[in-house]
């Protein structure tokens, strides 16, 4: 057994929060899981203590035996004493019963630590009885490591004290864990979990696969391993109800009997359940079941093969099954798969404007519908507007539009019935908002509102949540918190899953347009924690929230972005983003790309997004590009010549979105006379107009890049203290809203730009970037521990948070005044203040308030 031991190890993994050390006050360790989740290596590395005069081990592997249905509670006994005390223990033993009450005394008189590790027993019950009556009659230096014969064996072990349990989840590899294993990068190990979800024995198999890029179901090393150690050890009839149950949408014993018209299905679950634990709970319910993934598609594939004449019948009953019971995205999901686009006849108008509008399932329509004659969908209203509405968030309008247009033909199935509800203007209105027609579909959306809003709920909160992006868009913040307001009660009393995405990325959106990063970053938590609350589909919600998360992370900690992650926002935003979603992804990328210096990549992600642009007819997008390949070409000192901006006149955009953009190119026009060395008087007034600009829209991450520009002006016009001064307040407020990445960039940007930038920045007292590593108050935070937000109602400045964060470190009021540039009187005036509006008398009780208000 030993040798099986040794070799069950060889070239595995010791993972210490599975091993003995984790769980020293523990009695039991016992492992639960499917087959191939490394239960047995786990049970043979307990085994192999090091620590040989404390520690004794004893290693029984039934597999190891002739027969493991022979391994009784005598021989289970007679092993354990053999490996404790060798051969010479059994010399006094006459029987069977002496044999186990030798090992009860040998074990409750040990002086060493003893590990029992057992893998593969519980099958017999007088065996299970003996390790059970020993676990509760041992001291507590016996311990016990058990992987049973199968999940549900020993079941009375699961409720004892003493005993850790680890189950699938706990066994899954980690990244870290996959990435020692094979000596892969981070990003690979990443792949590798996402396409086989960490099953250790996966791992293992694409670790030596010669064609790691395929789908893990075809490797011939995957399908030799289900084949051989899977399915043959079930019994026939249960590897039949496995590989059809693989063929549902999602597996229940009602559906399976409906599907294959049977009635074994819950004496099957049940087995697979206790024996190999092949099969687990969907979340959403007990009764519904799932399985692997890639075990999934290897079955299906399985299933294609051997009854490939049943394959479209059974998928056909699956998608007949959930339309009957309104899952009308599982029906079209099944319908697709069976290639029969003649279901679509038949598709009613609540199927499809249910997953189109209220599901929002985007992408899986796009597919379906790619399949669907065109014929078929132009004479069916529901599918003529199901489908422009797929195209318009495809970023796909002119195809849209005319498909739109033929669900006004007088044969169009069903019109009339829709027109009652107002679909096609409710899909026309939000269109416009997807092509950036911003205040055609504001008048739009409040028409259909005021005229349809009353009967029609999941319309009505699609309508509210596009008025709410456009106040996003435009800056209308207050605005946009009046109609979020209005938009989650009607989202929330329709249930409406794609409005509610959106709602919250409008409001992610508008944190990161005032640049307030750490409100974004906790917005973003929030929604992700409602829409695990409320089963929001993630697929779609996950790449729209990342294309959000991406910006984030790029301004708190750019080194936690990878060019992956970044690129697959991308891909994303460029098929289903609209011009803000795209143009945030875009600027934060390229930025990211050109500070790890791929100035060319950068560049040509840019003209990427134009040539999107151009396609598309988005002329703001468009413009976007054009002002950031300026400042490129600017920092790349490829010309002498002025800037190519865009001229004022084509700025045909609402009020605040022409503001941000004049902004920018203000910027980019100081920064080209700092770069000329000379003018810094037109340097200077550019970048007031940038700040200015910047200030009347909220713009906090402009306003920091103004701030730079306006102060490397002024020093070089000789005035160094207002310079300082200027810096200072740029860094604190980067500081308090976690602008870290705006300040790195123009700091480079104007080192790059002039030679004076350095003795500007060498000059200043304590530069905050700097000292970020030292002082514990103004490091980067965790990504892992959500921002709490300041209070709404405070009248505490920037600076006086800053002051108080200072206070709060010990220093003195010299040092404060020193690190703030002020005098020691203005910081005593600021104390002052903020005593009265926190209500203390102290600087210990003022620091406590402040924490206790979010403030610190």
């Amino acid at each position: 057994m030993w040798a099986r031991q040794y070799f069950i190890t060889q070239g595995c993994l010791d993972r210490y929060c599975l091993s003995a050390s984790a769980t020293p006050e523990s009695k039991v360790v016992l492992y639960r899981a499917p087959p191939g989740y490394g239960k047995s290596v786990q049970v043979a590395l307990a085994a192999n203590t090091r620590e040989l005069e404390r520690e004794s081990a004893v290693y029984i592997n039934t597999r190891s035996c002739p027969d493991s249905c022979d391994v009784n509670g005598s021989l289970f006994a007679a092993l354990v004493l053999y490996q404790l005390e060798g051969v010479e223990s059994w010399r006094t033993i006459k029987s069977d019963i002496d044999t186990i009450e030798v090992l009860r005394n040998a074990l409750c008189n040990a002086k060493k630590t003893i590990r029992i590790c057992l893998d593969g027993v519980g099958e017999a019950k007088h065996t299970a009885d003996l390790i059970e009556d020993l676990i509760c009659e041992t001291p507590s230096n016996v311990k016990f490591f058990i992987a049973p014969s199968r999940v549900g064996a020993l079941p009375r072990l699961s409720m004892m004290a003493g005993v850790v349990t680890y189950g699938a989840d706990e066994l899954v590899f980690t990244e870290e864990e996959v990435s020692e294993l094979s000596g892969m990068g981070g990003p690979e190990a990443s792949n590798i979990i996402k396409a086989i979800g960490g099953w250790p024995a996966l791992v293992r198999l694409m670790c030596r696969t010669p064609n790691p890029n395929l789908p893990a179901a075809t490797w011939p090393e995957t399908r030799s391993y289900f084949r051989d150690n899977l399915l043959t050890a079930l019994p026939n009839s249960t590897r039949t109800f496995l590989c059809n149950a693989a063929m549902l949408e999602v597996i229940s014993a009602e559906c399976y009997g409906y599907v294959y018209k049977t009635e074994e299905a819950d004496r099957e679950i049940t087995f697979l359940n206790e024996h190999y634990a092949l099969l687990a709970p969907t979340g959403t319910s007990a009764d519904r079941m799932d399985m692997h993934p890639v075990l999934r598609e290897y079955l299906r594939s399985l299933f294609n093969t051997t009854q490939r004449e049943r394959r479209s019948y059974v998928l056909k009953r699956v998608a007949f099954w959930h339309w009957r019971r309104g899952e009308y995205l599982h029906s079209i999901n099944a319908a697709l798969e069976a290639s029969d686009h003649r279901w679509a006849r038949g598709v009613s108008d609540s199927i499809i404007l249910d997953v189109a509008l209220r599901q929002g399932e985007i992408e899986v329509l796009r597919t379906w519908f790619g399949k669907v004659p065109a014929r078929t969908i132009k004479k069916i209203a529901a599918l003529s507007i199901g489908y422009a509405w797929i195209l318009y968030f495809s970023q796909q309008a002119r195809q849209a539009d005319e498909i739109l247009a033929s669900s006004l033909h007088p044969s169009s199935r069903g019109a009339g019935n829709l027109d009652e509800e107002g679909w096609r203007e409710l899909v026309n209105a939000i269109g416009k908002a997807t092509q950036d027609e911003l205040l055609e579909s504001q008048v739009l959306c409040q028409k259909w509102i005021d005229a349809f809003g009353d009967r029609n709920m999941v319309g009505k909160g699609a309508a509210l949540t596009c008025q709410a992006f456009i106040a996003s868009s435009g800056r209308h913040f207050e605005e946009l918190e009046r109609l979020s307001h209005r938009a989650a009660v009607a989202i929330q009393s329709s249930n409406q899953h794609y409005a509610f995405i959106w709602l919250k990325t409008a409001e992610i959106q508008g944190e990161l347009f005032k640049g307030d990063i750490a409100r974004a970053r906790s917005v973003l938590l929030q929604a992700n924690k409602t829409a695990e609350k409320i089963q929001v589909p993630k697929t779609f919600l996950n790449k729209m929230f990342g294309t959000l998360e991406l910006q984030i992370l790029h301004e708190q900690n750019h080194h936690l972005v990878t060019q992956e992650s970044a690129q697959a926002s991308l891909d994303f935003a460029l098929n289903y983003g609209v011009t803000d979603i795209l143009w945030g992804c875009t600027q934060a990328y390229s930025r990211f790309l050109y500070h790890q210096g791929f100035q060319d990549r950068a560049m040509a992600l840019l003209e990427q997004s134009r040539l999107a642009a151009c396609e598309r007819e988005l002329s703001r997008l468009n413009i976007l590009t054009k002002v950031q390949l300026a400042e490129f070409t600017l920092l790349n000192n490829e010309e002498l010549g002025p800037p190519i901006l865009p001229d004022e006149c084509e700025l045909t955009f609402l009020p605040n979105q022409n503001q941000a953009i004049q902004a920018r190119m203000a910027l980019v026009n100081s920064m080209y006379r700092l770069r000329l060395g000379k003018q810094f008087g037109v340097a200077e007034k550019y970048a007031k107009q940038a700040l200015q600009s910047a200030s009347a829209i909220s713009d906090a991450r402009t306003k920091i890049a103004a701030h730079y520009c306006q102060a490397l002006a002024a020093f070089a016009l000789g005035s160094s203290k207002s310079a300082k001064r200027t810096i200072l307040d740029a860094n604190l407020l980067s500081e308090h809203l976690n602008c870290h990445f705006t300040r790195l960039w123009i700091k480079e940007a104007l080192l790059s730009l002039s030679p004076l930038a350095q003795d500007l920045f060498n000059d200043l007292p304590d530069d905050s970037e700097a000292k970020a590593t030292k002082d514990p108050d103004v490091r980067i935070e965790d990504s892992s521990v959500p921002p709490v937000p300041g209070n709404a109602h405070s009248t505490i400045t920037i600076k006086q948070i800053s002051l108080l964060k200072c206070v709060s470190n010990g220093m003195t009021n010299r040092e404060i005044a020193e690190r703030l540039l002020v005098t020691e009187d203005t910081v005593k005036w600021h104390m002052k203040k903020i005593f009265s509006e926190l209500k203390v008398t102290n600087r210990v009780q003022a620091v406590t308030e402040a924490r206790l208000r979010g403030l610190l």
